[in-house]
């Protein structure tokens, strides 16, 4: 084989392992907001379905129209990092802004389970609901 030969086979190998880690994992997006008179956690069709992650997808949630506290079972690091990779430390609380978003992704090593997890919603001082209370499922 000469050395262009070498360089297509290698972009092709490339590509294929580019693809097939791009979809292995996904962006989730949900977000807290009131719907009728009522807040909610929902997916991009407003639906309060739980969230179903797999290891190292990302998780995005919106705060619509209030600053939202997000309280999580276990502490933040055991499921989590950012989305560079960074820690997101050992709280169990996070706190965002109206119109800004919390994003997080599913550790590689994070236990699979079932986790309930809480939204504060602050305008209202009530906790939004989502599949009641909102559900996050790792696989």
């Amino acid at each position: 084989m000469n050395k262009k030969n070498y360089l297509w086979l290698a972009l092709l190998i490339f590509g294929v392992f580019s693809i097939a880690s791009a979809t292995n994992f996904k962006k989730i997006k949900y977000s807290v907001k009131m719907i009728d008179t009522t807040w909610f956690v929902v997916d991009e069709t407003n639906n309060p379905k739980p969230i179903e992650a797999n290891k190292n997808d990302n998780i995005e949630w919106t705060a619509e129209g209030s600053d939202a506290i997000f309280q999580f079972p276990v502490a933040m690091s055991e499921l989590f990092t950012n989305e560079d990779g960074s820690s997101v430390g050992d709280s169990f609380i996070i706190k965002i802004k109206s119109g800004k978003k919390l994003k997080l992704k599913v550790k590689n090593d994070a236990t699979p389970g079932t986790y309930v997890y809480s939204v504060f919603v602050q305008s209202a001082g009530t906790f939004a609901e989502g599949s009641s209370p909102p559900v996050m499922i790792i696989k």
